[in-house]
């Protein structure tokens, strides 16, 4: 009969990988095609739905052509996908307007206006705070990025689009209807919209929360678990993809909680670190618990009928190398040329080893796009402190990846203070490939960094073996753990330990002593 494999699509901001893994998670293959992120105003970050769909079809192909897998052997298709974003249809499945993605805060006024209203205590109002904390065991923040904020603004500023709108959607929900011809969120992605009644496993949608957006329930797909079949591959979208209908297309999760389950900390109360273009500090628990100050809390996981999802989320991560390269480090090539290394990343990697820890008093804050966890501020931004006329681009480069670590160190203070302290966290995410940068981090939180082997592809993989799971070539939840494989372990330096706590209070400082200059600077953005 010959191997089997699971298709998943992970469908990221900037990209679509198509990445084909046995029943038991070994990657065969994968292909990867990008899509554009629009700007069209200040405060905007949109996308084409169809683009999606696009990729999801010429990466199947790609795949398939380069695997030499054959149609009969693909069991099921799933997706691990961006969060928050709203994607607006009418009645005939076409969207009204373009996407309006998680980076989005065009909302940001329009969510304080109409849900957060006087009075308020903290930006909040305390009445319908308490009632979204008692309904889905979170709330929406203040920077118009979750899709409540988005459906307000539709409502106020696009009232004749918005009149013909027939469902809300999110970027996995479009895809999955366009290869089955079902409206279906999956619960991890469904809790994060604010509007799902979490109580008891009820994961139903909620009449008097979705009346504060405006819209009734009706407007909102059906909402099943990650792992449950959805339909089957429409003749249509099969043609497009290169494989035979009917195929099982199960329902698979987001990024982030995909991710979880593909950084093999599965069990109650173990964490991880996701190092990807965002991320944070996150893990399974079975009680909800939330720190609204620091935008810390639980979220719906990928096994809802045990675990919540617990989260400190991260907004510019990885993408903070990526602004050092492309914009500081311009001259890659040349760097590349004196290093007589092809692989850029590895190049970076000694350049930070050449700086001393601390990066010689030169802090950076990764800020670049505001922040929600452990600071919920829009306004709040990046930058390199303490520079002086000895810092080289060594010092640069390190105090960067140390910036990413500070931040953290302090995400996984919330989170353990909700909790109890580990020992030790799983690692996933593209920046894990970075030895260097795990050391750093297992420094600067004085934790054992576990690196999971093949990080950047753990949303693909957890997603895939939830639909291992989903057909049966998996036995249960925890079992897929044994799927998960570990690389190296990183251990924290004790020589170093006074350093970077006294280099931490500094972080957090910093922060505070700057919040309102970053508030005046940055209010009319």
């Amino acid at each position: 009969m010959g191997e089997k494999y699971i298709l998943t699509h992970d469908m990221g901001t900037s990209s679509n990988k198509a990445v084909l893994f046995t029943t038991t998670g070994r990657i065969a293959g994968q292909a990867q095609q990008e899509y554009p992120l629009y700007h069209p105003q200040p405060g905007y970050a949109e996308q084409d739905p169809h683009d999606w769909v696009r990729a999801v079809y010429a990466t199947t192909r790609a795949v398939l052509r380069d695997t030499r897998v054959k149609s009969d052997q693909v069991e099921g298709i799933t997706f691990a996908c961006q969060m928050q974003t709203c994607v607006a249809i009418d009645r005939q499945g076409t969207p009204v307007i373009p996407a309006i993605t998680w980076l989005d805060t065009r909302a940001a006024d329009i969510i304080m206006k109409k849900l957060w209203i006087p009075p308020r205590v903290m930006g909040y109002n305390p009445l319908r705070l308490q009632k979204f904390l008692r309904i889905t065991g979170g709330a929406p923040g203040h920077t118009g990025k979750d899709p409540i904020g988005k459906i307000l603004w539709l409502a106020h500023h696009q009232p004749t689009i918005f009149q013909n709108i027939h469902k809300f959607l999110d970027a996995k929900d479009f895809v999955v209807y366009q290869l089955t011809g079902q409206w279906v969120k999956s619960i991890d992605m469904a809790v994060v919209w604010w509007l799902l009644d979490t109580r008891h496993n009820r994961y139903q949608w909620d009449e008097e929360l979705c009346a504060l957006a405006g819209i009734t329930p009706d407007y909102l797909p059906e909402v099943r678990e990650s792992h449950s079949v959805v339909g089957r591959l429409t003749p249509a979208a099969a043609a497009e993809m290169g494989l035979a209908a009917g195929i099982p297309i199960i329902n698979g999760a987001g990024d982030i909680s995909a991710a979880a389950v593909g950084s093999g900390a599965l069990e109650e109360g173990e964490l991880y670190i996701r190092l990807g273009t965002s991320g944070g500090v996150a893990g399974h628990f079975r009680k909800r618990k939330i720190d609204l100050i620091h935008y810390t809390g639980c979220i719906g996981s990928t096994y809802p009928e045990k675990y919540y999802l617990c989260l400190a989320h991260q907004e510019t991560l990885g993408i903070c190398l990526e602004w050092m390269k492309n914009k500081i480090l311009y001259h890659t090539e040349l760097l590349k040329q004196e290093a007589k290394d092809p692989n850029l990343y590895a190049v970076l990697d000694r350049l930070a080893e050449q700086a001393p820890p601390g990066s010689a008093g030169l802090m950076f804050a990764p800020w670049m796009l505001g922040e929600r966890s452990p600071l919920d501020d829009r306004y709040v931004r990046a930058g390199l402190f303490n520079l002086s006329l000895h810092h080289g681009r060594e010092h640069i480069m390190r105090a960067v990846l140390e910036g990413v670590a500070f931040n953290l160190r302090w995400a996984l203070q919330t989170v353990e203070n909700l909790y109890a302290p580990v020992e030790q966290l799983s690692i996933i995410g593209g920046g894990a490939k970075s030895d260097i940068w795990c050391q750093i981090i297992a420094d600067i939180t004085n934790r054992q960094i576990n690196q999971v082997a093949d990080p950047q592809q753990a949303n693909a993989r957890g997603s895939a073996m939830l639909a291992s799971w989903a057909l049966g070539y998996v036995d249960s939840f925890a079992a897929i753990r044994n799927h998960i494989q570990i690389k190296n372990s990183f251990l924290p330096n004790p020589k170093l330990r006074g350093l970077y706590d006294r280099l931490f209070r500094e972080f957090q400082l910093l922060y505070k002593q700057n919040k309102r200059w970053h508030a005046r600077m940055n209010a009319a953005i």
